[in-house]
């Protein structure tokens, strides 16, 4: 069996290629430019065989190619800039074009090459503004309100991803994830803002005085547990259409910079309401309900390995020893 990752070169992608080539399962990776030498040495020493492959999802004729070369049994699809407010006032088009074109172009390109299953990668951001306080979000029944147009075309993206499952006979479904963060993070130039996680790692390494926003998103999922969710939503024979993929609880942003300071006793945080304080966490969407998890769990024996505290021995350790 081999697993096409189409955006598998950001750091979500790689740790579902971690995942999966851990199991002796055959990858190709496919983005527009290669991960650092460093990462793909780490995976190559993976039981399964990993190839890169490079280009532009818009690209009808480099899909083709690219499913004519590598036969995939499987696509997860992942592709996507993840934009904040001065790329959307610069570059609209383009994110529409990448977002939505892009995915239409890999729908059309796994249908004509037959393929079995689809996982689409989509995003708490199309909820846009909810109660933090409010229940928790139900896949099955809260209806999406995206405002930024990064949620809007992602929204349009897995609405479209869904019409080709109904009329098309496309085996498809959505991963709606929460807010991920871990192992294999870099600047891959279209996501505008690294994870707050990585950033008060990074800012804690430098002993910089940190003021981080006390009203973030805290559906914090760990990748790790991300990738082993895809890894069995591609298993599953006949799955629903979308699943909230998240720790199923929350993650308070004042018990993180907490363990940091355990580990680096010189760091100094402290927790503000007005933006115009804060020197990370801004900009970043605003703080909603958790994820339920509940179908996830039903359909796939899912369970979230990874605390708070779990997440972060995990990640330090991979951190101080991450191939640079």
């Amino acid at each position: 069996m081999s697993i096409l990752l189409i955006g598998g070169t950001g750091f979500v992608g790689l740790n579902i290629a971690d995942t999966l080539l851990a199991d002796g399962i055959d990858v190709v990776i496919f983005g527009q430019v290669p991960p650092p030498a460093a990462l793909l040495d780490r995976l190559a020493n993976l039981p399964g065989r990993l190839v890169v492959e490079t280009g532009d999802i818009r690209s009808t004729s480099r899909l083709d190619e690219l499913f004519a070369q590598h036969r995939p049994d499987k696509v997860v699809h992942g592709a996507a800039i993840t934009a904040g407010l001065d790329r959307e006032q610069t570059a609209a088009r383009t994110i529409m074009e990448v977002n939505l074109g892009g995915t239409i172009e890999l729908l059309e390109a796994a249908l004509r090459h037959r393929i079995g299953r689809v996982v689409v990668l989509g995003t708490g951001s199309v909820f846009g503004t909810h109660d933090p306080e409010g229940p928790p979000l139900d896949e099955q029944q809260d209806v999406p309100v995206p405002e930024s147009l990064y949620g809007i075309t992602k929204y349009a993206a897995e609405r479209t991803a869904l019409r080709y499952r109904d009329t098309r006979c496309l085996n498809a479904c959505v991963a709606r994830l929460g807010v991920t963060f871990g192992r294999y993070e870099y600047d891959t130039g279209v996501r505008d803002t690294l994870s707050v996680p990585l950033q008060l790692l990074q800012a804690a390494e430098q002993g910089r005085e940190v003021r981080v926003r006390r009203e973030l998103p805290d559906d914090w999922v760990y990748a790790t547990d991300v990738a082993d969710a895809i890894v069995r939503l591609l298993a599953v024979s006949k799955p629903q259409p979308v699943y909230h993929v998240s720790a199923g609880r929350r993650w308070s942003i004042g018990e993180w910079c907490g363990l940091l300071k355990s580990a680096f006793p010189e760091f100094s945080f402290t927790l503000v309401d007005d933006d115009a304080e804060a020197n990370i966490g801004v900009p970043a969407p605003r703080r909603r309900p958790r994820f339920l998890i509940e179908r996830l769990q039903a359909d796939t024996g899912y369970r979230p390995r990874f605390d708070p505290a779990a997440a972060f021995a995990d990640y330090l350790d991979w951190h101080r020893h991450a191939p640079r």
